[in-house]
């Protein structure tokens, strides 16, 4: 397999999309030149191309597809919810069941209310620890992905020269024009920094409504918070009355009982997203029922109102619950299982190839990085990276296409249980042929 001619159709579609769209995508983080390429359709753990091109998928979807495209289980329980009901205003009994199936797996969940996005289940779970703490800022770590809302997209991609002074990091814009005002609202800590991080909660204690963080984030490479580091977060939290929110959006992949169910500290909200929604859009916020209550209508005067159009919608809810509901103990031990496989598989083979670089990760979560030694900071990924870290990144992500292997930009690869120990096989494989045509190509990285 080869990348699709210039001439391709993947090519033709991308250039009609630049006049109706600009930069002609939707989603900046699917980017990749010369053009990109447009899916015609999939199936299992497998991406066609409108060029008839072939890749085994280790994005799903940033996640999204836990169980591959096209599951017949999935398809089976959306046709019939068709039948009958897309979405209306009133609730249905699929909401209610996979409310209670999240509230039995996550010990952080008493209570739970759905939305549509990683970004909106963020942006309640930070409304509730206003209400519920009568206090404005929050607290989040430096390189910190929370989705895309200003106030916690403040110092997400710093560099050197603009990042501060490690001890009390700078809160820098990630959009132009985001207003100073917002920018006041937010206290940047380093990742992993105990002590560091204390004093800034200890310092900033009576302004803090919530400390958020993401206890394995896919931009450190799915480098797990010290169980130190969040054990501190949750005492200092619990002393000074701040809301501690774990974004497991992304996480929540790392066993069947979430993140903080492998790691033992828990939150008081979580938000959930991804692999809850069984493919389709979804978002969750829960936690105990204390701060939960800032939402209940029912029980006195309303602190924080939350709905929405599509909220809690009938398809959602019930692809959600078929796929949570496949996804057992021994479903996670599995993925995580042909995780570790593929890890030390493509390891060897940068060895193999004289590639200078990693495959980090944890459970079905893996990530690519263009260095060897381990980052436990997002300043100490940054230095090890070194400079045109995404244009090298960019190149490998060309030549892992070519192979037939489709990994997002950044070297983020997540499994699926449509994949087998042979898929992942082959993926090796393949992966060992992009490393060596990248040293031939491109020399020492």
């Amino acid at each position: 397999m080869t990348f699709p001619l210039s001439e391709s159709k993947s090519a033709q579609l991308f250039e009609r999309a630049r006049h109706t769209m600009p930069g002609g995508n939707t989603r900046h983080m699917i980017t990749f030149g010369p053009y990109i390429i447009y899916a015609d359709r999939g199936k299992g753990c497998r991406l066609w191309d409108v060029d008839g091109n072939e890749y085994i998928d280790w994005v799903n979807n940033f996640s999204s597809h836990i169980h591959g495209h096209a599951s017949p289980e999935i398809i089976s329980a959306l046709s019939e919810q068709l039948k009958g009901l897309m979405s209306c205003i009133l609730p249905a009994e699929a909401e209610l069941e996979l409310a209670e199936l999240l509230v039995d797996r996550f010990e952080g969940l008493e209570q739970v209310r759905f939305n549509n996005s990683g970004t909106e289940a963020v942006m309640v779970a930070i409304k509730a620890a206003r209400a519920y703490t009568g206090r404005s800022k929050i607290m989040k770590t430096e390189g910190g992905y929370h989705g895309q809302y200003d106030l916690v997209e403040t110092s997400f991609l710093p560099t050197p020269e603009t990042w501060g002074d490690e001890s009390c990091p700078s809160v820098l814009p990630f959009a132009k024009g985001t207003p100073q005002s917002l920018l006041d609202e937010v206290v940047v800590v380093q990742f992993n920094k105990t002590e560091a991080t204390r004093r800034l909660i200890r310092e900033h204690a009576d302004e803090l409504a919530a400390v958020i963080i993401d206890p394995i984030p896919a931009r450190l490479g799915f480098t797990r918070a010290s169980k130190e580091y969040l054990e501190m977060l949750r005492e200092e939290t619990r002393r000074y009355g701040i809301v501690l929110i774990f974004d497991e959006v992304f996480c929540t992949r790392a066993g069947y009982n979430g993140a903080q169910g492998e790691i033992g500290v828990i939150p008081d909200l979580t938000t959930l997203g991804k692999i809850i929604g069984g493919g389709l859009p979804v978002g969750a916020v829960g936690g105990n029922r204390e701060v939960m209550s800032v939402f209940d209508n029912l029980a006195g005067p309303l602190k924080v109102s939350h709905s929405g159009t599509f909220t809690a919608n009938s398809m959602t809810m019930v692809a959600g619950l078929t796929a949570m509901r496949m996804l057992t103990p021994e479903v996670f031990e599995k993925l995580a299982g042909q995780g570790k496989r593929l890890r030390d598989g493509l390891n060897r083979e940068m060895e193999a190839a004289g590639f200078i670089g990693r495959a980090n990760g944890e459970a079905s979560m893996s990530s690519i990085q263009l260095f060897q030694q381990p980052a436990n900071t997002y300043r100490d990924f940054v230095h090890q990276s070194g400079p045109g870290y995404l244009q090298r990144m960019l190149r490998l992500h060309r030549h892992m296409l070519n192979q037939g292997v489709l990994m997002a930009t950044r070297g983020l690869m997540v499994g699926s249980t449509a994949m087998s120990d042979a898929d992942i096989d082959e993926t090796i494989e393949k992966s060992g042929q992009a490393f060596r045509s990248y040293v031939e190509e491109d020399g020492y990285i």
